[in-house]
């Protein structure tokens, strides 16, 4: 789509963003059919100059300050979203907690602010590349690549982490892979969903209510639990490495509640059973990560980073791989071997990880099977009853909020 200056009406390609004869910064064309009244307005400091996406919450667009034309990204909250309180909410508190993070691999939030019609827009660093949803494309990376990846995020949960505040959001969705000579460069982002430890401000959820996507949620925010902590996010991360180790999700369903149910009361089979170059070390690493009692899992997002690398048999802790070039990681992992897993009995990993990976992928497909004929399922045990019962309440609960929305 090409561009225009506003001032002598000259058009451009779209890469093109300043006029040649004015200095104009040049705004995108418009379908006729698709007109956007925001596109050559200026909402605080910046002028909005093209479209970029569209996501549920709003639409993005590229910004350019007005005097320096330093390029940025301008989140524009959708019409309806701007009317719900908590939706708002929840936007104010990822502009004042990003722009309270200052950490390379977390994006750097610069404006917030309210629009002429009624809406709220945050400014933010303009990025370059692609969410780690896009880059996996339902198959895995290559390890050198899952392991500077994923010492970045670690690394960025750390640092929130000791401010106190917990995602609670995490997925490959907001995972974001910026290019770069060395590899990928990870921005960790939308931290609307965040708690802050010892809050005392206005609460983002009802009681007994969920929050963060299903397929990454850790089991006490799949009950509702209310004692959410840093490890919900290094659960969350734990999960994030094996859909990056398969190229498949950990917790598969065919709706939220089967999903729920999987995450409170079942194990996904080990990674290394899908993707060889991932070894059996791993396997224990990730079975820890997504441990059901949280205090069973690493205390940090870095712990369990560090653990994923001594996994690979590299030396030295995630910090450093996290700023090691992906082709130097290729090298060192070229020139070592893995450690042996744990002995039997020793490891929190599941009974189907002593199995050949032949059988490890078996089994998984038994319990799909299974999931799909839930007559010939074993009931569930005794202590699970009231699991079970929490997390249906959980469900319903969503289904009747959501109804009576829409019913509104």
């Amino acid at each position: 789509m090409a561009r225009q200056c506003p001032q002598c009406a000259s058009v451009f390609p779209d890469d093109v963003f300043f006029c040649g004869h004015d200095g104009a910064i040049t705004i995108q064309e418009q379908e006729p059919g698709d007109f956007d009244p925001r596109l050559g307005t200026q909402l605080g400091d910046y002028i909005v100059a093209a479209r970029v996406a569209d996501g549920a919450m709003g639409r993005v667009y590229e910004g350019r300050h007005a005097e320096t034309r330093a390029q940025v990204a301008i989140k524009v909250l959708h019409e309806d979203v701007a009317r719900d309180n908590v939706a708002v909410e929840r936007f104010k508190r990822e502009h004042e907690t990003a722009e309270e993070l200052e950490h390379p691999n977390i994006v750097d939030v610069i404006d917030f602010g309210q629009t002429p019609d009624g809406s709220y827009f945050m400014t933010m660093e303009y990025l370059q590349g692609e969410e780690l949803t896009k880059a996996l494309g339902g198959k895995p990376l290559p390890p050198e690549r899952a392991i500077r990846v994923l010492c970045q995020l670690c690394e960025a949960l750390d640092n929130a982490h000791s401010f106190g505040f917990v995602h609670r959001d995490l997925k490959p969705d907001n995972v974001f892979l910026c290019r770069s000579d060395a590899g990928d460069v990870v921005k960790v982002l939308d931290f609307g969903s965040v708690k802050l430890q010892m809050e005392t401000g206005p609460k983002l959820t009802a009681f007994g209510t969920t929050l963060g996507s299903p397929y990454y949620m850790s089991p006490e925010q799949a009950m509702g639990k209310l004692d959410v902590d840093q490890r919900t996010d290094v659960f969350a991360v734990a999960a994030i490495a094996w859909e990056i180790a398969t190229g498949q999700v950990a917790f598969e369903g065919a709706n939220v509640a089967q999903i729920l149910m999987k995450i409170v009361n079942q194990d996904p089979a080990p990674p290394s059973g899908f993707n060889r170059a991932y070894p059996a070390a791993f396997d224990d690493v990730i079975t820890k990560g997504l441990a059901k009692d949280k205090t069973a899992r690493f205390a940090s997002a870095g712990e369990l980073a560090s653990a994923i690398v001594a996994a690979f048999g590299l030396e030295g802790d995630h910090r450093r791989w996290a700023a090691t070039s992906q082709s130097d990681i290729a090298s060192a992992l070229a020139a070592t071997s893995p450690p042996a897993p744990a002995p039997f009995g020793m490891s929190a990993a599941p009974a189907v990880a002593a199995a050949s990976p032949a059988a490890a992928v078996g089994e998984r497909a038994r319990e799909t099977y299974t999931d799909l004929a839930p007559a010939a399922a074993p009931a569930p045990a005794r202590g699970n009853v009231a699991l079970v019962a929490v997390v249906a309440l959980v469900v319903l609960v969503a289904i009747a909020a959501a109804a009576f929305v829409f019913l509104r």
